[in-house]
């Protein structure tokens, strides 16, 4: 019970770190179609990350204790201990905490099953019409258009033409690009972690993305851009949501209309992406390193070996190479010299070293290059043999349990990743951003069938046409808008490129430094974990 509560804080920590880092670097960027992926990956990410342990081994001295313990029991000597009275009844607060929690799983599954009952009920008896991947089903019974899957169903007597045309566009890429699996994968993550607000919050993100995705895609099929706004605008008013679906309508209207009219965000601002690398590094170094003690084996002695220590350096001839095998053989050890090369001065430039003890432990290493050899030692300690070297060139594979290699450790540290630059404050840089025009408060439609009679959609087109001229006298301020946005943006890069850039710069370079060391470690790891 402990691990499982232990695995649900990690998780809605992650999911957190996810969520902090899209809400404060990338929810204003343009890179939508990269954000999805982002908030996808920061779900699988908390929930496949926990179970990642890397061990690190504590040699220790072999434990006496199992002596101590045999010989008590020997020696017949026994000892009291109190006797604890049993409870008659204990609540145990683990078991409380996982009851409300089930409740929860359990209510929130019910409404989920009753929205997939929702939208059963509405296809049921329904005319489709299909047209290439998708499937459209006009319908009375709703008044919001929504997607699920290849099904695009809307009410068209309650739309324009050529709105009806821009809400089908949009729906299309929702249902082109599979956002309905986002959506109940979002959904599904939400019931498992109900009690986490982070989730809620990470849903919510990812609903809001995708519709920002589906409007930039839409854009592109649509001619007039002012009449795309116009229909968000006019579909504003609250329906009710089946939440795994893609509705047109959405809460954040006004969020989707400053999204269209944004500029595109500047390639450099991708670096935010790998913000998140050092954040999970600590969270690994923290949580997910897993301490294992590992008892020392006792040193046995075997007649006839003794310790030996043999030196080896470039000006060692063949005949002390023959001698020093002869002598390590005398201690139970053979030693191998091959594929010896010398230069003209007959220095030694290329050595291959190999031992092998009556125990089958064995190692190999091997120095090459057109400089002379660095001088190494082997030898042996309790039968424990090692190869020392001062050069950093020499390869060494090892079949020995217990062989000690230099510059290596089994308690060596994780490396420490490098921090990423910070962005200036954008308030002390002293250039005015522009402000954004006023939109004019758009009427909203009636919420009965459409009907050209009727008195309450004839005040409502009054109001549109009114709307509408409000809307052409905006055109000046947002054309204005947009160019000094431009210049806005070109004044922003001159200003923040030259040293950004630099920190950038200084930045990637100490992260392969950082993948290189991760790298080492990592066969680090694996080596002490097969010892």
């Amino acid at each position: 019970m402990e691990n499982f509560i232990l695995y649900f804080g990690k998780v809605s920590a992650l999911l957190a770190l996810f969520f902090l880092a899209y809400y404060l670097l990338l929810r204003k960027e343009t890179f939508f179609v990269a954000n999805r992926w982002f908030l996808l990956s920061g779900i699988i990410t908390s929930l496949s990350l926990p179970w990642v342990i890397f061990k690190k081994i504590v040699w220790i001295q072999p434990s006496i204790n199992r002596f101590v313990a045999q010989t008590t029991l020997d020696s017949g000597e026994a000892t009291a201990y109190p006797i604890m009275e049993e409870a008659f009844f204990e609540i145990n607060g683990l078991y409380v905490i996982a009851g409300i929690y089930f409740m929860g799983v359990v209510y929130f599954l019910i409404q989920f099953s009753k929205d997939f009952w929702t939208l059963r009920t509405i296809f049921k008896g329904q005319t489709v019409q299909n047209s290439g991947d998708f499937k459209f089903i006009d319908t009375a019974k709703i008044q919001s258009p929504f997607s699920f899957f290849n099904y695009i169903v809307y009410n068209s007597s309650i739309f324009k033409k050529e709105e009806l045309e821009n809400i089908l566009e949009h729906e299309k890429v929702h249902s082109a690009q599979l956002h309905s699996a986002d959506m109940i994968f979002s959904q599904l993550f939400c019931i498992a972690f109900w009690f986490n607000p982070f989730a809620w919050w990470h849903r919510k993100a990812i609903v809001q993305n995708l519709e920002f995705i589906a409007d930039a895609t839409a854009l592109k099929s649509v001619s007039d851009r002012i009449t795309y706004q116009k229909t968000l605008l006019k579909v504003s008013a609250p329906h009710h949501c089946i939440p795994i679906t893609n509705h047109f309508f959405q809460s954040l209207i006004k969020k989707r209309i400053v999204m269209l009219n944004k500029n595109q965000s500047n390639r450099r601002n991708s670096w935010k992406y790998l913000a998140v690398l050092p954040l999970l590094t600590v969270f690994m170094l923290q949580f997910q390193v897993k301490s294992v003690a590992q008892e020392m084996a006792q040193a046995k002695n075997h007649p006839g070996q003794s310790d030996i220590e043999i030196v080896v350096d470039k000006n060692t001839t063949d005949a002390d190479l023959e001698k020093k095998s002869e002598e390590a053989k005398k201690s139970g050890i053979t030693l191998n010299f091959s594929k010896v090369k010398r230069n003209s001065k007959k220095e030694i430039i290329a050595i291959k070293t190999s031992y092998e003890d009556k125990n089958g432990n064995s190692s190999e290493t091997y120095q090459k290059g057109n400089e002379p050899i660095a001088s190494f030692i082997i030898s042996t300690n309790n039968n424990s043999v090692s190869i020392v070297s001062a050069s950093s060139t020499v390869r060494q594979r090892s079949r020995n349990k217990s062989v000690s290699i230099s510059g290596y450790s089994s308690e060596s540290e994780m490396p420490i990743p490098p921090v990423p630059p910070i962005m200036p404050n954008m308030e002390n840089l002293n250039i005015p951003v522009p402000a954004t025009p006023v939109m004019p408060a758009a009427p909203s439609a009636p919420n009965v069938a459409y009907d050209e009679n009727n008195k309450d959609w004839k005040k409502f087109e009054e109001q549109m046409k009114q709307f509408e001229v409000q809307m052409k006298s905006k055109e000046g301020e947002f054309a204005k808008f947009e160019k000094e946005m431009e210049k806005y943006g070109q004044q922003l890069e001159k200003t923040l490129t030259p040293e950004f850039e630099k920190q950038m710069a200084e930045f990637e370079k100490k992260m392969e430094a950082f993948e290189v060391e991760m790298e080492a470690y990592q066969e680090k790891m694996e080596k002490s974990a097969n010892r």
